[in-house]
Formats: structure tokens, C-alpha cells, sequence
């Protein structure tokens, strides 16, 4: 099982092929320059098109979940996130880049050294599939229980879809019970 960590070092050529389709949206949120020159012929050689993107999309949400994720920094939001973006947990939809930050901000409140790791990624067309190890002291209100000190330790689950190198809809599944037995909100079974 791999753990990423931190990004890769290197994009690519597969990765390269892909930012060249999309454009300097995607290349800058996958890391790549798209004004270096010229573009890499596609051909019917050339690796399927869907594994390039899935690709390109692996990469995009490695810097993601390594840059974005640890600081909830807005501006890196911009690069990362669409305006649009649709979000499906915990039984709702809720949509818009600011409603998504004011979720990061309200979770980094509560859990002021929270922390995901990725523990494994898959990405297939235009999704990418995480399996996150989240990690904190819960220090204020989440869920409607008032900070308690309490180290939690939580799976969670997000399949994020991506369009031009932008995450434009995110459904997760996070381990709320678990959350709320350790923060003792819920008695232990």
C-alpha cells in the first residue's frame, strides 16, 4: 500500500501530454509549465487518452491533499477548486468554493492541528478516489459538541471529480461515529 505523502518530484511525459490537452489551468494546478514550448504530438501510439487524464487528475489532487489540505489557504483554494464546486456528505449537497473554505476553516477551528494523510489514491478518467487517515485534537465546536481536548483518529473516504485541472464536485464519507465515541459525545459501545 503506498502513502503519498508529499508530491512527486517529477510530472511525467504521460502527465505532460495531458496539461498540454487541458490547458494553463490544469498544468498549473498539476505542477507543469504550459508555456514551455511546444506541444507533444497525440497519436494512436500514444497512451489511451483516459489514462493520461486519470493521470493528470492523480497529480492535480496529490498537490492538493499536499499543499491545500494542511493550510486551507484561499488563494491555493482558487488554483485547486472550482467556483461551483458540488460537495455530497453526510446525507446533503452543498455547492460553492467559499461554502467548501468556510467548512476547512470551521474544521482546522475545531481541530487546530488537524491532519490528513493519504493513505492510498486511485484516479480513473476524471476521478480520483482517496483514502485519508484524519488526526487532531478536538480544541472547538464540531458537530455541535464544544472542544474537549480529545484526540480523535478517523477514516475517511472522498471520490473527487475533476475538470480541467479543478475539483468540480467531492462526495466523502467521513467516520462521524468514530469522531463522536472518541470526542465522548457518543458512549463507547
Amino acid at each position: 500500500m503506498r502513502r503519498y505523502t508529499k508530491p512527486a518530484v517529477v510530472v511525467t511525459a504521460l502527465g505532460a501530454l495531458g496539461l498540454a490537452a487541458f490547458g494553463s489551468g490544469a498544468a498549473d494546478a498539476a505542477g507543469g509549465n504550459a508555456g514551455s514550448g511546444s506541444s507533444p504530438r497525440v497519436t494512436a501510439e500514444s497512451v489511451s487518452w483516459n489514462h493520461g487524464t486519470a493521470q493528470v487528475n492523480k497529480r492535480v489532487m496529490q498537490r492538493f491533499t499536499s499543499e491545500f489540505l494542511p493550510t486551507g489557504d484561499p488563494a491555493l483554494a482558487r488554483k485547486f477548486i472550482s467556483p461551483n464546486i458540488v460537495m455530497h456528505f453526510g446525507g446533503t449537497t452543498q455547492q460553492g468554493r467559499d461554502t467548501y473554505l468556510g467548512i476547512v476553516a470551521a474544521n482546522m477551528k475545531a481541530f487546530p492541528d488537524l491532519k490528513w494523510t493519504v493513505e492510498d489514491m486511485r484516479a480513473e478518467g476524471d476521478t480520483v478516489a482517496i483514502r485519508y487517515t484524519m488526526t487532531g485534537t478536538h480544541e472547538g465546536p464540531f458537530a455541535g459538541v464544544e472542544g474537549t481536548g480529545k484526540k480523535i483518529h478517523a477514516e475517511s473516504f472522498a471520490f473527487y471529480r475533476l475538470s480541467h485541472g479543478k475539483i468540480v464536485e467531492e462526495r466523502a464519507q467521513l467516520d462521524m461515529l468514530g469522531i463522536l465515541t472518541q470526542m465522548g459525545a457518543i458512549p463507547a459501545a
